[in-house]
């Protein structure tokens, strides 16, 4: 009766599967154009030279209704561009200059194949390739389309370059920032223009700055304020957009993180407040921790009319994963000049470095005797505080200038002897 009565069960189970099969064999492609609208209606607009492009990025669930498929299943992020070609000559677009690893439309179709029937597959390659954005536009012409992207949560950042043919070398460069519907990141939370009265705001020029930053607190706090945490080594001199936009090019993460009990009782807190926004760079794939994180407090302090940031600077290592890192902790790089160093080349090499200025007002903390965060992290530091006046418009690596300071030199040279 057992050996009679699992094989019915398991025939069951065989009848079941082969009915989905067949179910997904036969399923049409269906989809709902009427969202382009919404789409395009938030289009942001640029204008060079003899071009014109609008812009916008579906949200997660407009690009589900509007493609019939969940692109971002497979890291997909469409992103739809209008251009407008008002030169005399026929002008190439470049999707690389988008995304150097962009994914031809056909082979998002192929990804996503087996969901549909045969005529469905079709159907569904045969749309995708005639929303794909069009290589060339005729003197005269306006063509749109989608380029198809590596999805990234937040602010979409990306380049566009239109090339006139009449000379190879001619072309003009776009560079979009553009909001996606269904992400806020904490610092779309923060009302910034309210964090300070008026009389709490310092006015200062740049030998102002290095004063007002010697009297800074070394360190961030812990909820209680009772102990110290990791120390503050970086201010970033900039307007909130020019300093998103900057991060954003450098390839920092926007996040959006729940503050809950457990969050504020582990975060670090500068002036009387958690981090006003956290910026994540991650390596090692999607599932390791393994991570550079940038805590930002807006000062009351002005440079000129531009905002000072304070910025904490940690480099995550040691797990491997997530659960790891619930359970047993984050672990944190104990020399945290390395993450200050890394911020400096990283701003740098992304065209968003204006000038920088080393501050020896820091506090001074040996390898051989590190001390304690208020989370059991030990670090060290060489003392060094650096500043950098950030842009949100691109600058040439030969282009940055340095604003004479301290020397770092001399309190790298005390380091290394005292190794």
């Amino acid at each position: 009766m057992y050996i009679m009565l699992n094989n019915i069960h398991k025939t069951v189970i065989l009848l079941f599967c082969l009915a989905l099969l067949a179910g997904c064999a036969v399923t049409p492609y269906s989809y709902e154009p009427g969202i382009q609208q919404t789409v395009e209606a938030r289009a942001e607009a640029q204008e060079k030279g003899a071009f014109l492009i609008r812009a916008s990025v579906p949200g997660t669930d407009e690009a589900r209704e509007l493609f019939g498929i969940p692109l971002e299943n497979r890291g997909i992020q469409a992103v739809w561009m209008e251009i407008t070609n008002n030169s005399g000559w026929r002008a190439r677009f470049a999707p690389y200059s988008v995304d150097p690893e962009y994914f031809p439309p056909h082979e998002v179709a192929y990804m996503y194949r087996k969901k549909f029937s045969k005529a469905g597959w079709r159907e569904m390659e045969a749309r995708f390739s005639d929303l794909s954005l069009p290589r060339y536009i005729e003197s005269g012409a306006t063509v749109s389309g989608y380029v198809f992207t590596h999805l990234r949560e937040g602010t979409k950042a990306f380049n566009v370059d239109v090339f006139y043919t009449d000379k190879a070398a001619n072309y003009e460069h776009f560079t979009f920032f553009l909001e996606v519907p269904g992400f806020k990141p904490d610092h779309a939370e923060v009302n910034f223009a309210a964090l300070y009265t008026p009389d709490q705001i310092v006015e200062v020029n740049t030998d102002g700055l290095r004063e007002q930053i010697a009297g800074l607190p070394c360190c961030t706090v812990n909820q209680a304020g009772t102990d110290s945490g990791q120390p503050i080594e970086v201010f970033l001199v900039g307007d909130g957009h020019s300093l998103l936009q900057a991060l954003l090019r450098a390839g920092w993460d926007e996040t959006s993180s729940v503050r809950d009990a457990e969050y504020l009782s582990a975060t670090d807190y500068f002036y009387g407040r958690p981090a006003d926004a956290v910026f994540k760079k991650s390596r090692g794939g999607s599932f390791s921790t393994e991570r550079n994180e940038l805590g930002i407090w807006l000062t009351p302090i002005r440079v000129e009319g531009r905002g000072v940031w304070a910025v904490q600077v940690k480099h995550a290592i040691g797990r491997r994963f997530e659960i790891e890192e619930r359970f047993l902790g984050v672990k944190l790089d104990p020399d945290v000049n390395e993450g200050r160093n890394y911020l400096l080349q990283n701003l740098w090499y992304s065209n968003s470095l204006e000038q920088f200025a080393w501050s020896a007002t820091g506090k001074r903390v040996t390898e051989t005797e590190p001390v304690l965060d208020f989370n059991d992290n030990a670090w060290f530091s060489d003392g060094l505080r650096l500043v950098i006046w950030v842009s949100g418009e691109p600058v040439s690596l030969q282009e940055a200038q340095t604003v004479k300071w301290d020397d770092p030199s001399s309190a790298l040279f005390e380091e290394e002897n005292e190794r």
